[in-house]
């Protein structure tokens, strides 16, 4: 009986082992090749990649920090940046699904062109898993070119309608807003034909009926089935579209119908909080609604938390109410760390009424509590710049423009704007601070001696007794932020080892050192009460001519310091002498700075700022301030020009003082005659051409032309805008005819004299030493810099080249950049060898990229990816065509090819 049942099992097992190797066939299409190669595909290929991109997704959207103050992505994928990272987890997704479709397609996929039918089930699924792959690693083209074949091969799948949305969601990514138009419109009327097939019928008996008329070949006579969750995902794309192109009232309709069909809740308050965001960009109270459902969908904390500060600062509650509001959540232990958040809310509720210094208070609090939140922080100090600058305080604007540009990211929508506003008003700042300044020290000098004294005396109190108040405040403030992130550490409850990240050992430390050794500062020998002098060098040999009482007294001496180098504690009034102007010299030098502090400041007010008043004050004191200077005239015509409309008796004042004091220049001879600089325009010109002729006589060896040429510009030519360019033009004709080169000296000199501190006086100067110390041997340089050696093409193969010096290690390296290709470029196969250039470069080669475009990416993701190449990403990487390598190798043109690199790719 045994031997019997051991006889059917062997028997059972061979005619499944039979089973299972005729099933393996592709090219039959029978119920159990069909059932074995469909169900391959769905669990060894659709399921593992989609969960494998599910799970990495799902660890990217933790781990990433949204940004709440701009409208959220409908659904969060990785970024340009955060993509490189994602590499990894797509391309085994792709090669997973790949691999399915190539051994398990019915029949063969080996030609995808030239199939005309699909008979297995799934595979369908795995091309459209391979689309989204592409389109989250933002390699739109590929994903756009899968779409379309599913689309337009699976004609009688349901794939084929999600592939037309994603065709549109791949063209919104690429800007093409039209095409993308029409492709949900075409979605659309497909859905409208299943409508009118399915009209009346059982959703799963239609099912059945096209899976039925599909295995005979009848897949067109009935539409594909529909899937009703399909409806959600179009009415999502159709929002993106709207979003993108800033069509608000559109997006919030087709939101709304997404909201409706969203299923997971999570999904749901994400989209509550962004229609939320819609309507208060609108200025519509009915946000206020959106925002309550958000956090009753127990979104997650920050959207939640965000949520409600959106909420209470959009209104339908009254000011106060908002604010006592607001007051609750910085009292709640779970918002300790958002305080900064919610003071920023409370600062822009103020400024709806129109309170301004509460605002200015709560913006303060809030740039106080952003201890981790350095975009808060950027954004509260911008706040204060744009309320200063409205208040027209430029330099305290300044300020907190600065500091916003220094914490907020590069990727923030401002970041532009508070960059350019700090660098434009720096240079304002710098020359009302010069103003200040000079006023400041010139009021001290007109002083008498014995006033004097006393009067610096009592500066040098005040500045000891500011920076004390300094240091209190300070160390207030690092007291208050010790605990503040004692707290947070305690209400998070997280805890360290490491001793300086555990907040509770670093304060029982802190407080231990303090009961000690008291409140000290934090710098070099800070136990020692009073320092010695550092000498740069102990065995320094002293010089036996001086007296060593002379050299004491040389070092010490208050005269020579600075008193900017001085720390407050040390500075006595005989320091800040060095700063007052007492002699003549000094206050002459004084008054430069002043009043070219006035004209500079004066026009950034007019020109960049449009504060004609305060420009009108700044131009009036360069005037008023009795100083012979350049800046005089041009500041009484900025004057006539500010007056010439509005104030006719002004202008007509300032006129007479141009005409009367400056009769000679320019803006004289402007008010003379309106026309004067369209006049003197056509004779720069024309003077332009007599120069160029000169300048070509000259290279023709008609020197003597040239001479007289020259001599008669600048005898009688004073004005004419090339008089410098002559001087040295008639000296380089000199030189040809004379053997002795010392007659160009009076020449040259007259330049030097004439244009000092000029180009054309530092070329003079040169051919006056060449004159007196001999002209140095020729050099020969080679005016060949290669650029036609090489061809250009964009749609030829491609390697790319790591540049290494000698000091590199090329193994190690060549080690990294294989296993940075091998994660993230691993569809490609490239292959990594190194190649020695010379004693002092090698290259690390890696090849071969199909055009340019993908060496150009390539390029780019080894610069942004920190993984294997940490500091390796900071090498030098160029791509080249291998004809173009070949001739860069054999002529040795390396630094040519990187210039023709830089300029062509």
């Amino acid at each position: 009986m045994i031997k019997n049942h051991s006889f059917f099992s062997r028997i059972l097992f061979f005619l499944v082992l039979i089973v299972i190797a005729y099933s393996c066939s592709t090219e039959k299409n029978t119920f159990i090749n069909r059932t074995y190669h469909s169900t391959t595909a769905r669990y060894n290929g659709y399921f593992n990649a989609k969960e494998l991109i599910r799970i990495g997704l799902e660890d990217y959207r933790r781990m990433y920090r949204e940004d709440f103050s701009t409208i959220l992505p409908l659904e969060l994928l990785p970024n340009d940046d955060d993509v490189i990272e994602f590499y990894p987890v797509v391309d085994t997704a792709i090669a997973k699904c790949r691999t399915v479709i190539s051994k398990h397609s019915m029949p063969t996929a080996s030609k995808p062109s030239k199939k005309k039918t699909e008979f297995a089930n799934w595979i369908d699924m795995n091309w459209l898993l391979i689309g989204q792959a592409h389109f989250i690693r933002r390699d739109y083209d590929n994903a756009l070119e899968t779409f379309e074949y599913i689309r337009k091969f699976y004609t009688d799948r349901t794939s084929s309608y999600k592939a037309q949305l994603w065709e549109a969601r791949t063209q919104i990514e690429l800007g093409m807003y039209p095409e993308a138009q029409r492709s949900l419109a075409r979605l659309e009327a497909k859905y409208d034909i299943f409508q009118s097939d399915i009209q009346g019928k059982n959703p799963l008996l239609y099912r059945r009926k096209v899976n039925k008329l599909r295995k005979k070949g009848q897949g067109g006579e009935l539409a594909p089935f529909f899937p009703k969750r399909l409806r959600f995902d179009i009415a999502l794309v159709k929002t993106e579209l709207a979003l993108r192109r800033k069509n608000y009232d559109d997006a919030k309709i087709h939101l709304e119908e997404a909201i409706g069909k969203a299923r997971k809740k999570q999904i749901k308050a994400r989209l509550n909080f962004i229609m939320g965001q819609l309507l208060q960009l609108s200025e519509d109270t009915r946000a206020r609604e959106f925002y309550t459902r958000t956090i009753k969908l127990n979104a997650p904390f920050e959207m939640s938390f965000n949520a409600k500060i959106n909420r209470a600062m959009v209104g339908g509650k009254g000011q106060d109410a908002i604010i006592d509001e607001l007051r609750k959540m910085l009292k709640e232990q779970k918002y300790l760390e958002y305080r900064d958040q919610v003071y920023y809310a409370m600062a822009n509720v103020e400024l709806t009424r129109s309170d301004r210094e509460k605002a200015k208070y709560f913006l303060g609090r809030s740039v106080f509590y952003s201890i981790n939140n350095d975009r808060q922080k950027g954004i509260s100090y911008e706040k204060l710049g744009d309320i200063t600058f409205e208040e027209r305080n430029y330099v305290a604007s300044q300020k907190y423009y600065d500091s916003a540009s220094n914490v907020l990211p590069e990727d923030y929508h401002n970041y532009e704007l508070v960059l350019n506003r700090a660098n434009q008003l720096s240079e304002l700042v710098k020359n009302v601070d010069i103003v200040t300044f000079e006023d400041s020290v010139q009021r001290i000098a007109n002083m008498s001696e014995s006033d004097r004294e006393k009067f610096l005396e009592k500066v040098v109190e005040q500045i000891q007794e500011e920076e004390r108040l300094r240091k209190e405040r300070e160390a207030a403030r690092a007291e208050q932020i010790r605990k503040l992130q004692q707290q947070q550490a305690e209400s998070s409850g997280s805890g360290n080892k490491f001793y300086f990240s555990n907040m509770k050992a670093m304060n029982e430390g802190f407080e231990e050192f303090r009961q000690f050794w008291g409140q000290r500062e934090n710098e070099d020998h800070w136990r020692r009460s009073t320092k010695d002098p550092v000498f740069a060098d102990p065995d320094m040999e002293l010089d036996p001519d001086v007296d060593i009482g002379d050299l004491e007294q040389e070092i010490f001496d208050p005269s020579t310091v600075d008193p900017r180098d001085v720390k407050p504690e040390d500075l006595t009034p005989e320091i800040l002498m060095n700063s007052i102007p007492i002699s003549d010299s000094a206050m002459a030098m004084s008054n430069e700075r002043l009043i070219e502090a006035l004209f500079r400041s004066g026009r950034i007010y007019k020109d960049q700022l449009q504060e004609v008043k305060l420009a009108a004050v700044q131009f009036q004191r360069v005037i008023d301030h009795g100083v012979e200077s350049e800046f005089n005239v041009v500041s009484a015509f900025e004057l006539y020009n500010i007056n010439n409309e509005t104030n006719t008796a002004a202008a007509g004042k300032y006129r007479d003082y141009i005409l009367t004091n400056y009769p000679n220049t320019d803006y004289a001879n402007y008010l003379r005659d309106p026309d004067y600089f369209i006049k003197k325009k056509e004779f720069d010109a024309l003077a332009l051409q007599e120069y160029l002729r000169s300048v070509e006589r000259y290279e023709r060896g008609l020197y003597f032309p040239v001479i007289l040429k020259a001599e008669n510009v600048i005898n009688d030519e004073p004005g004419n805008i090339f008089r410098p360019q002559y001087f040295i033009l008639k000296a380089m004709a000199m030189g040809r005819i004379n053997q002795d080169k010392t007659s160009l000296i009076p020449v040259l000199e007259q330049a030097i004299e004439e244009y000092p501190d000029t180009p054309i006086a530092e070329r003079a100067a040169e051919m006056l030493k060449y004159i007196h110390d001999g002209v140095p041997a020729f050099e020969p340089f080679d005016f060949n810099k290669g650029a036609d050696i090489f061809d250009f093409s964009y749609s030829s193969k491609m390697v790319a080249l790591v540049l290494l010096s000698g000091e590199d290690n090329a193994r190690e390296i060549m080690t990294k950049v294989s296993d940075f290709n091998r994660e993230f470029f691993s569809r490609d196969r490239l292959k990594t060898s190194t190649q020695i250039y010379d004693k002092k470069t090698t290259f690390i080669k890696v090849e071969e990229f199909k055009d340019a475009k993908h060496a150009a990416q390539y390029v780019r993701d080894f610069a942004k990816t920190q993984k294997h190449l940490r500091d390796y990403r900071n090498k030098t990487v160029i791509f080249i065509s291998p004809e173009n390598y070949k001739v860069m190798l054999k002529d040795k043109k390396l630094e040519e090819y990187k210039s023709f690199f830089k300029d062509n790719y």
